[in-house]
Formats: structure tokens, C-alpha cells, sequence
């Protein structure tokens, strides 16, 4: 039996699996590969704790309004030009979690598995945190590691959890208070989690050309931070960029359906600290913009602001306060989740029904109708008109 009846009433955290004493709660994927919680009937109590436990679906205030909001931000950079050129943005991440390692506590975050998959898991090296940097367009699995977290914080040590805001909401409610000094919550702005499953067919259908050694949702070395597109490397030294996955993600048209409602904008933080792209930097600090990238950093708790100091001799800063209206209008979903597209239902079913090559054939950039948007935007260009 699912426990949910609505999909855009689950985000998928997994806190009601975690918080289930009697195991009754498994996570089974849907047809795009997002989990869901199925309860096992034969070991439920009826005990009411995964209820309990969901933040998604407790009351939410609504959104600010842009133009009340002067939000106070930082601009930041690595100094490791290293440690910057594997991060998506300005390798915030490194830093604060530098700091977390040094006082041997662990890290929690994405990575990316042999299979190309996308997983959560745990770092306790530098080695094993570098696996967790630069992003992942892609829900995560989970598995256990709302578990590991409290097992981590119940042993006396350190945590920094890093994740979508959903997931940051789903374990600052499964986490009880009197752990919860040792937890520090680190989100991010999101667009919305794209199909797992859309994601492992399509290196699937890349695999065709070769054997992949590596994968990048989104390289700069291919044009600097601001352009997104996907690499992939091959034995033998090839490497393909292509921008199929992105079309499909920013039309919007293959994320879980919990985004389209999500209540996690600017005043329902869960974090201590949220690190985004800084998009629009040049117009507010153009000295800290350029192709290496530049992480906007923003502290919502003391917890957030006393772990930021303490990885500033890492970090180029500079502290910077913006306008409601410019952070709505460059890192909208800070304010309001995303608008999904008007075939998203059709999506699932045709993908089901038909397969990958279909669905990025008709509403991807394989197709006829994308190479035919592209040559219209380039007449209107040309013309001077929009």
C-alpha cells in the first residue's frame, strides 16, 4: 500500500522509511525512477510515526513578496584553483566542508557511482568528499542515510548534510533536538529534481559510442561556469558534449511532481546555509565574476554564519546586499518552485510507453521541432525582433 495518494504530496526524502522502527516503509520507483513510500502491511503498527515525521505536508507559510526582501549574501571563491576547477560554481562546498573534515566529521552528499547512477553517501576523507562536489541534475537515492546520519550525531560527531531543501526539511524533522547541535544543514537553490531514470537511459544510449569513463551534468571546462552542457569521456581519450539532458530539464517537463508545490523558498529554509550560482554577478561585483565561477553563500542561522568564518582563509569574499527583485529575477526559485510543463503527464506516459529516444526526439533536441525553435530564434535574432 502507498503510503501517499497524491505524488506531489511526497518529495521522496525517505524520513518516513528512516523513522519507521518496524521497517514497514520500503521506497519503490516509479516509471521516471522516483521513489515513493510503499508500506509493507505485515509489519505496520499503525504507530502514525511516518506521518508524524513528514515536514512536505505540515502547514507552510507562504512566500515574501520580492519587493519586501533585502536579502545580505556573500560572493565567494576558492583559493585553490584546483579545488575550483572541479566545483560547478566558486567550490564553496569545499571549503565549508574542508572545515567540517579538519575536526574529523563526516559529509553527506551526492555522488555519482560506477554506473553513473546518483547516490547519497557518506565522506570522512578529502578523497571520498571530492566525489560529492560539482552538481547532479538528478533526484538522489537515499538508501540509508538518514540512519547514518543520526548514528554519526548520537556517536559525538560532526555532521554536514548537504542536499535539495526537501531533503534538508526531511532530515532536520526525522533528527531528534537533542542531536541536532552537531548537524549542520547545507542547501541549495533548486530547480526542481529531474528523472533518475531519464538520466540512466540517456547514458545508456551514450554508452553506444564507446565505453564512458566519466560524465559531467554540467562541465565549464566547455565555455566557463555559465554554460550547460553535458560531457562525456571516453576510453581512448574522446570526449562528447551534448545538451540533451539539460533541454529536457529546463523545459521543465521531467521533474518529480512535489516541485511544481514546493513550499521550501526563502522563508521555509530548513539550512543553515543555502550556496547557489551566483547568476548576475557581473552586474552587481563585476570583479568577481569570470569563467572560473562565482557561489553566492547565504546564511540563514548563527550555526550557518560561524561555519562560513571559519572557512574564510579558503575563500575570496565579499559580503553584498541584493535586492528582492534581483534574486527573484536570477535565482527565481528561491521564492517560488518551478512551473512544470504542460506535457509533463504525456512525458511519463509516452517514455513509458515508447521509450527514451522517443521523448528526447519529440520534446528533447533530437528532433525535427528542436532544430526547428533553434532556426526561429535565430531569424528573430537577426531580424531584431523577439
Amino acid at each position: 500500500m502507498m503510503l501517499v495518494k497524491e505524488k506531489s504530496r511526497c518529495c521522496g526524502c525517505t524520513a518516513c522509511k528512516a523513522v519507521c522502527p518496524h521497517d514497514a516503509i520500503v521506497m519503490r520507483r516509479d516509471v521516471l525512477g522516483f521513489p515513493y513510500p510503499e508500506i509493507l502491511e505485515d509489519r505496520c503498527t499503525q504507530c502514525g510515526l511516518c506521518e508524524k515525521v513528514c515536514d512536505f505536508v505540515k502547514a507552510h507559510e507562504p512566500a515574501p513578496s520580492a519587493e519586501e526582501v533585502t536579502l545580505s549574501v556573500y560572493a565567494a571563491r576558492n583559493k585553490d584553483n584546483a579545488a575550483l576547477a572541479e566545483s560547478q560554481s566558486g567550490g564553496a562546498f569545499t571549503a565549508l566542508s574542508d572545515v567540517v573534515l579538519s575536526g574529523s566529521g563526516a559529509i553527506y552528499g551526492a555522488a555519482m557511482n560506477d554506473d553513473f547512477t546518483v547516490s547519497h553517501t557518506r565522506a570522512v576523507t578529502a578523497a571520498e568528499r571530492d566525489r560529492l562536489r560539482g552538481s547532479k541534475y538528478v533526484q538522489s537515492d537515499m538508501g540509508e542515510v538518514f540512519r547514518q546520519v543520526r548514528k554519526d550525531l548520537s556517536e559525538g560527531r560532526e555532521v554536514m548534510f548537504t542536499g535539495t531543501p526537501c531533503q534538508n526539511a526531511g532530515l532536520a524533522s526525522y533528527i531528534p533536538e537533542r542531536l541536532k547541535e552537531g548537524l549542520v544543514l547545507v542547501d541549495f537553490i533548486c530547480h526542481g529534481v529531474p528523472s533518475p531514470a531519464v538520466w540512466e537511459d540517456y547514458v545508456a544510449y551514450m554508452g553506444r559510442k564507446g565505453s564512458i569513463d566519466k560524465v559531467c551534468f554540467r562541465d565549464k571546462t566547455s565555455g566557463g561556469w555559465k554554460v550547460h552542457n553535458e560531457t562525456f569521456r571516453y576510453s581512448g581519450g574522446k570526449t562528447l558534449t551534448r545538451e540533451t539532458f539539460k533541454v529536457l530539464f529546463y523545459k521543465n517537463i521531467m521533474l518529480r511532481h512535489s516541485c511544481a508545490v514546493c513550499p521550501y523558498h526563502l522563508g521555509e529554509r530548513k539550512a543553515d546555509i543555502t550556496i547557489a550560482d551566483f547568476w548576475g554577478i557581473g552586474e552587481v561585483m563585476p570583479e568577481m565574476d569570470g569563467d572560473a565561477g562565482t557561489s553566492m553563500v547565504i546564511c540563514h542561522t548563527e550555526k550557518g554564519k560561524a561555519l562560513l568564518d571559519e572557512a574564510r582563509e579558503k575563500l575570496n569574499m565579499i559580503h553584498v546586499k541584493l535586492s528582492g527583485d534581483f534574486i527573484s529575477r536570477k535565482n527565481p526559485n528561491l521564492f517560488r518552485p518551478s512551473r512544470i510543463y504542460k506535457d509533463r503527464e504525456i512525458f511519463e506516459k509516452e517514455y513509458a510507453e515508447k521509450g527514451f529516444r522517443h521523448v528526447a526526439r519529440k520534446w528533447g533536441d533530437m528532433g525535427w521541432r528542436y532544430k526547428a525553435w533553434q532556426l526561429k530564434v535565430l531569424i528573430r535574432r537577426l531580424t531584431g525582433r523577439r
